[in-house]
């Protein structure tokens, strides 16, 4: 097999039955119209979701992958060799006559990157996709879900235009070979309207406070001052709260003050 193949690949039949059934209700319930699967995992989910649309493809790296695809049935039109994390999947859709609010994204994601594909995906590109479902590790999930009570970089990230939700664990067993962590499966469910924050204010907001996140927001304000980097003020309501406890609408207060 090809080097691509770094993941942990799904093998549990109750797991991927009680993932595909969920992609086919939910497909129905939102009249999604296009159904893309990023980097197949090891083509387990693909046979059981292949079907559920008229508009299904698989969006693949590595070239070498085409016979394995072409033998669950793919035709040449639904597999697409790109690679997501250099291109805009806003524009592979378009490309495809998918509107970016019609279509649902199915993911299964190396955990060690996980980081750098949402900053790819959520931060600058953003697009306003139905649905994505990823299976990450556990720890991330547990951080970025949407009733998370500390609220990290990564949180602000993705919870910006989409509900995180938690949908279940599932144990390094069911995997091959074995991951060392356990993994959930988490799925993101557009907002009719994002959060009315700049993300490149916020952007900017974040990279400077981040690294003091232990602190106060008024002693970090003082050491930012100090340093002569400081370009927010914080409103005196919020002197004595941290990064983590920052709900939106307080972002919103520092961020235009």
């Amino acid at each position: 097999m090809s080097t691509y193949l770094w993941q942990n690949f799904l093998k549990d039949a109750s797991i991927i039955r009680s993932i595909a059934t969920s992609i086919g209700y939910l497909y129905e319930k939102t009249w999604a119209k296009a159904l893309v699967e990023i980097w197949p995992w090891k083509w387990a989910i693909t046979r059981r979701i292949k079907e559920i649309s008229d508009c299904f493809f698989v969006v693949e790296k590595d070239e070498t992958m085409k016979p394995h695809l072409e033998e669950l049935g793919l035709t040449e039109s639904q597999i697409i060799f790109w690679d997501v994390l250099e291109q805009n999947i806003g524009n592979l859709l378009e490309n495809r006559g998918v509107k970016e609010n019609e279509a649902i994204v199915v993911w299964n994601l190396p955990y060690y990157i996980t980081s750098p594909i949402f900053k790819h995906l959520f931060w600058k590109n953003n697009p306003q996709l139905l649905w994505w479902f990823f299976m990450i590790q556990d720890e991330v999930g547990e951080k970025i879900k949407s009733d998370a009570k500390k609220k990290s970089y990564l949180w602000r990230l993705v919870n910006r235009s989409y509900t995180v939700e938690y949908v279940k664990m599932v144990p390094a067993k069911c995997f091959s070979p074995a991951p060392k962590v356990k993994s959930c499966l988490m799925r993101f469910i557009k907002k009719e309207k994002p959060e009315s924050v700049s993300y490149e204010k916020l952007e900017e907001f974040l990279n400077l406070f981040s690294p003091y996140s232990r602190k106060t927001l008024w002693k970090i304000a003082k050491m930012l001052e100090k340093k002569g980097t400081s370009k927010f003020v914080v409103p005196e309501n919020l002197h004595m709260k941290r990064l983590e406890e920052l709900g939106w609408g307080d972002l919103w207060e520092i961020i235009i003050w």
